[in-house]
């Protein structure tokens, strides 16, 4: 095996051979890549993402939000919660254009990033965002933020075991729309994927080893190429074999030639026995005690050195162990039983790399077990998951955030010459999609009419624009709210810095200060001392 020494082939062990492995030839009969239901008309990133994010999802949000608003408010109501300036009694139903506007704003927080929530409709220069306060205000955000939900609370059973009952229905329309619209490659690998929490959840996991070490872990099967999520596997605290997890996410894939790749957690013997029975190949690390022969079992604590390798396989099932700066002891049923030369890093050396030999499995685990990590790391980029009270919607987010990146991979599998050459690019572009910052020629306009004219919060600090001199620049507009008022007014800055309450209709469209006609206007815009 290259020069190197190869312990295994001085002895059997047992039952285990070390001559004339043979891996069982299992062809690959998927076609990978977007399937048939990948049907695009225009090759638009919004059209991608809508392939998941359907007209039937979107209403299916649009119902149960107005439905959790009039329980709780109902409830309000019946308890005598409400308070006298509560914002559930602005409450008003959404409609789909609405839950879409919604959305596109969050998926904007990834892009643009702010520490607060309320800082993305700041009236402050310094942080200013205007787009947020012309496409929804605030208060309505909010309010939607607040009720937005998923699943009839008063529909669940009351022998309901299931711990994911809230998020039941967008969480199987998302995984059945991910398997149907999609083929992974050849290489395929399973790894946890991990959704920070550390709220109170009874199925809250710890994972020391994890970046993200509190939160909610889910098993996730991509392709190795393109770190495309097929399926997912939430853990809830139920007790299942690990058979029984990876054979729920290789679902109908099994039978197909896949190769199977995953680390020392889930791999055994047995399993790899099992997996190819049902016509599926198996590569990865390997954990003590794992029904390995005894001869692998023990070499961390035998003498073996640098570069050494024990390699004995029985039947079509290969268990190696090789000495590099530590002992690494893999499995497998594909690939061959020898050495490749692979570059690695080496500081130095010239060039920072050198030439070393590693077992055939070792280099296919390296290259094709990435694919979570890679995903992970794709929708950590533009995170728009929040802090919230409700684990439901921090998970809805999650969700969806794997849905924006398989969407990409969609638009540039199918595409030659994708106009959108990034992540970000793509995400920008379904955000201006859905809330509507473009005409059919590209040209930006108001996003919503009724949105775009209302006049935002006033600052709280004077702007220093307001002793400009050039007066051409500032003049009195219309207060515009968003309530059934028929004339909004505000208080005007001049009165109010001499200690009078008097209320305007008018505010500066330049400097967004309330302020009456005449001499108010004039001292403001001319005295740097106007009270």
């Amino acid at each position: 095996m290259g020069g190197q020494d190869v312990i295994g082939n001085q002895h059997q062990d047992g039952d285990w051979e070390a001559n004339n492995w043979q891996p069982l030839y299992i062809p690959f009969t998927s076609v990978p890549g977007p399937t048939d239901s990948v049907n695009i008309e225009r090759d638009e990133p919004i059209k991608f993402f809508e392939l998941f994010l359907t007209d039937e999802f979107v209403l299916k949000l649009v119902d149960q939000t107005n439905l959790y608003a009039d329980q709780s408010i109902e409830q309000q109501q019946r308890l005598n919660a409400q308070k006298e300036h509560s914002r559930s009694k602005a409450w008003k139903p959404v409609t789909v254009q609405d839950i879409r506007k919604f959305l596109g704003l969050m998926f904007l927080t990834g892009i643009i990033t702010k520490p607060e929530l309320q800082q993305y409709w700041s009236t402050d220069e310094l942080i200013l965002t205007p787009m947020f306060s012309k496409v929804m205000s605030r208060n309505r955000f909010e309010i939607i933020l607040s009720y937005f939900h998923f699943n009839d609370n008063s529909q669940r059973p009351a022998d309901c075991t299931d711990r994911l009952y809230k998020v039941r229905p967008i969480l199987d329309h998302m995984l059945t729309k991910f398997r149907e619209l999609y083929t992974p490659g050849q290489n395929i690998s399973i790894d946890e994927g991990m959704l920070s929490w550390r709220g109170r959840l009874g199925f809250k996991v710890y994972n020391k080893e994890k970046p993200i070490k509190y939160g909610i872990k889910s098993y996730v099967l991509t392709d190795s190429a393109t770190s495309y999520c097929w399926q997912l596997k939430t853990y809830c605290g139920v007790a299942a074999s690990l058979e029984e997890t990876i054979l729920t996410l290789l679902g109908n894939l099994t039978n197909k030639g896949y190769h199977l790749f995953m680390d020392n957690l889930y791999n055994s013997v047995r399993l790899s026995k099992r997996l190819l029975e049902l016509g599926t190949h198996v590569c990865g690390t390997l954990r003590k005690n794992r029904g390995e022969p005894p001869a692998v079992h023990n070499a961390s604590t035998s003498n073996m050195q640098v570069g050494d390798v024990i390699a004995l396989h029985k039947e079509n099932v290969l268990c190696v162990a090789w000495r590099d700066k530590r002992v690494v002891k893999a499995i497998t049923t594909i690939g061959e039983n020898g050495m490749v030369e692979v570059n690695v890093k080496q500081r130095g050396v010239p060039g920072g790399r050198i030439a070393k030999m590693k077992p055939t499995c070792i280099t296919l685990y390296n290259t094709y077990m990435n694919g979570v990590d890679k995903l992970d790391q794709c929708i950590g980029y533009y995170p728009f998951t929040r802090k919230s009270v409700k684990w439901t919607k921090k998970f809805f987010f999650y969700i969806l955030q794997i849905a924006m990146y398989n969407a990409y991979v969609l638009y540039k599998c199918k595409l030659q010459s994708p106009q959108c050459k990034s992540l970000s690019d793509f995400i920008t572009s379904v955000i201006r999609s859905m809330i509507k910052m473009e005409d059919e020629e590209g040209n930006i306009v108001p996003v919503d009419e009724d949105a775009a004219v209302i006049t935002p919060r006033t600052p709280t600090n004077d702007p220093a624009t307001r002793l400009d001199g050039i007066m051409r620049n500032h003049s009195l507009k219309l207060i515009v709210g968003n309530g059934n008022k028929l004339y909004h007014t505000r208080v005007c800055r001049v009165c109010k810095k001499k200690g009078l309450r008097s209320e305007t209709r008018y505010i500066c469209g330049s400097c967004n200060i309330p302020l009456h006609k005449g001499a108010c206007f004039t001292n403001y815009h001319s005295l740097r001392k106007y009270y």
